[in-house]
């Protein structure tokens, strides 16, 4: 996922490790981690094959930094995968499909809805799975001695629920403040109220 993600960013301009690490913390990085020590590597996969080239530099200085632009080849492998289906979270909790979204802007138009369209589809197949789990496991005695694991499953609805709900808004291409407005019931700044 990162080399995509780092073809990503070469995309509009030459970049160094350095600044790739600071556009992933400052952009994509609420919602996907990468370190110095996975760059480095990933940036030297890529010019070993070709996808990237490193920029003619000052010889005369003796701290020069490598300066990375993307190649033709790395342009089309980059759309090449924006333009494959959107896949689910994988386990490792990143959300990947948020980093693959992340890119969208330089898809055409209809591809990107069509993206949207085909994952909102996807997980509104996941909450029926979801909701048909939910009315097997229905039972006061489930509710009472499996509180918490039933918990995870409620997590997951409204996790997925929100997410249908995102896609729907992403497709329509509304404000994204509408969404938390007359829904937001926990503020960032707030405190959770623990019994005492």
């Amino acid at each position: 996922m990162l080399n995509y993600i780092v073809l990503g960013m070469l995309f509009n301009g030459r970049l160094t490790g350095y600044d790739v690490k600071k556009w992933i913390e400052n952009g994509i990085g609420v919602f996907y981690k990468a370190s110095y020590g996975s760059i480095y590597p990933t940036l030297k996969l890529l010019l070993d094959q070709e996808l990237v080239s490193l920029c003619p530099g000052d010889e005369a200085s003796p701290r020069q930094k490598k300066l990375y632009e993307i190649t033709p080849k790395g342009r089309e492998a980059f759309l090449d995968w924006l333009g494959q289906p959107i896949e689910a979270e994988d386990s490792g909790g990143r959300q990947s499909h948020l980093a693959k979204v992340y890119f969208f802007d330089v898809l055409p138009e209809e591809l990107a809805m069509r993206q949207l369209a085909e994952y909102e589809r996807k997980n509104l197949q996941y909450l029926n799975r979801l909701l048909a789990l939910e009315r097997s496991f229905d039972s006061p005695d489930n509710h009472r001695h499996h509180y918490y694991k039933m918990s995870t499953l409620y997590y997951g609805i409204g996790i997925i629920r929100e997410t249908l709900r995102w896609c729907r808004h992403a497709r329509m291409k509304r404000p994204f403040h509408e969404l938390f407005e007359g829904g937001m019931a926990y503020e960032a700044d707030g405190e959770p109220d623990y019994p005492h």
